[in-house]
């Protein structure tokens, strides 16, 4: 969600950068007011909370950049 509007549903930032460690990018438009720009990731419940073998774990998003 952007400034409390649901930008993408559903997204798989894997599929969609075709794989672990693969950079992305997405563009969208936001108004910033009171010198605040407020962005939340949910979980959508889909995944695995254990590791069964060694490979890449970890967030998927390790960055955000932001252009005035």
């Amino acid at each position: 969600m952007i400034k409390g509007n649901l930008v993408l549903k559903d997204f798989d930032i894997e599929r969609e950068a075709g794989g672990a460690e693969k950079p992305i990018v997405k563009k969208f438009n936001a108004s910033v007011t009171q010198n605040t720009l407020k962005i939340q990731f949910y979980w959508a419940g889909k995944g695995t909370t254990g590791i069964p073998t060694r490979g890449v774990y970890g967030p998927l998003v390790s960055a955000i950049s932001v252009d005035p």
